[in-house]
């Protein structure tokens, strides 16, 4: 969605997962006993961080981290603020704009295998009937998308789109709809960033157009499959697997009120395309970005451009291919934060450490206010505890 303030960093932030009566205990159910290790990471300081935010003002937080095949996992607080049920290991998440960073994996292993350039322009991958709803379709390549350099407004930033969204959430988009809302350039193509969801959008039209396939086939193929990912979906839910989500509240008002939002994200979920809809349990999440960093899913060279780093003319924006960096205390993490109105997740890996971690909070606030600067305070913390 909007890309607020995420997290707050010098220049800015298995298997037999669905036991149902889980007690809310750090080290239970989704991992194997041996897989538990506690000393990769410090996990005291971490569980003070969380305890202290989930006991002021934020519903619930969840926490794993990877190192190697050890993990660490946390949970604290609510999952359901009305009838109080503790926040549990094993939960699907949302990862909203995590999402990008799966986009990204799947166009780079087809450029990869030579069904496109990274530097092809985009008129010459996709069906003439989206062509004539993307102005300079001619100028803009697949790694502008990727890089947020193309100039294409975000969705999200068109008042009338947010209005609209605002007055009936509920309502389902079309692909039209979110091109018609990203209509004007906001700088020549490849001179500037600027963080835009409809990039996203695109490269999931491109996928299919290039597969002949819907684009999570694509993330089935050369990301789930690859990597056993048993517990990652796209859109929409298994039924019998919606009790395992956290229920989502939003502060849609920026005034600190969490209101239920949950059915309202998931429509949501629904009508976005490459830039939102992953679900995952955080194990999956880890499991993920810790394939993707050590040659799991792409080669050394597709890996090299994902982390090649374009910054905006202040150099206070920079991406990678579907990557934000992030900087603490001389260490660099790459990954990707999401949020929405609902929730708010990051999922990063240190190279320096060989750790990969996951945090996702069932609270979101788009307009600012106390909530969002408690998530952006807390995964601060977090990211600092674990940069060295």
């Amino acid at each position: 969605m909007k890309r607020y303030l995420m997290i707050i960093l010098p220049v800015l932030m298995f298997t037999g997962c669905k036991n149902n009566n889980v007690d809310p205990n750090p080290t239970t159910t989704c991992l194997a006993e041996n897989a538990i290790n506690e000393g990769i990471i410090p996990a005291s300081a971490v569980k003070t961080i969380i305890d202290s935010y989930t006991s002021n003002q934020l519903p619930g937080i969840t926490f794993l981290a990877r190192k190697g095949d050890k993990y660490w996992q946390y949970n604290s607080g609510v999952l359901n603020k009305d009838s109080g049920k503790p926040m549990r290991p094993c939960l699907v998440w949302p990862g909203y704009s995590i999402t990008k960073m799966y986009t990204a994996t799947a166009i780079l292993k087809l450029a990869e295998l030579g069904k496109i350039s990274l530097d092809q322009k985009i008129n010459t991958c996709l069906p003439a009937n989206l062509l004539s709803k993307i102005p300079d379709a001619n100028k803009i390549t697949i790694r502008m998308l990727l890089n947020h350099s193309s100039g294409i407004e975000d969705y999200w930033h068109n008042s009338e789109y947010v209005e609209g969204y605002v007055e009936n959430p509920a309502r389902t988009y079309e692909v039209g709809d979110y091109l018609e809302a990203g209509k004007r350039r906001f700088f020549e193509p490849g001179t500037d960033v600027y963080y835009s969801n409809t990039n996203y959008l695109i490269l999931s039209l491109i996928i299919d157009h290039i597969t002949n396939q819907r684009h999570e086939i694509s993330f089935l193929k050369y990301i789930y499959n690859p990597l056993e990912l048993s517990d990652t979906f796209y859109k929409e839910l298994p039924t019998n697997l919606v009790k395992d989500t956290p229920r989502l509240y939003a502060d849609v008002e920026g005034a600190g009120r969490l209101i239920d939002f949950t059915d309202l994200s998931y429509v949501q979920f629904r009508n976005e395309s490459g830039s939102n809809s992953i679900f995952a349990t955080p194990k999956d999440f880890v499991d993920f970005i810790h394939g993707l960093s050590h040659g799991k899913l792409l080669n050394a060279q597709s890996f090299s451009e994902m982390k090649k780093e374009y910054a905006g003319n202040d150099y206070a924006d920079v991406y990678g291919l579907g990557l934000e960096f992030y900087e603490k205390n001389g260490s660099k993490m790459y990954g990707y934060a999401g949020s929405s109105f609902g929730g708010r997740t990051l999922l990063l890996y240190n190279p320096k450490t060989d750790v990969s971690f996951f945090i996702g909070v069932n609270a979101g606030a788009e307009l600012g206010g106390p909530v969002l600067e408690k998530i952006a305070a807390m995964m601060e913390e977090i990211a600092t505890k674990l940069a060295n």
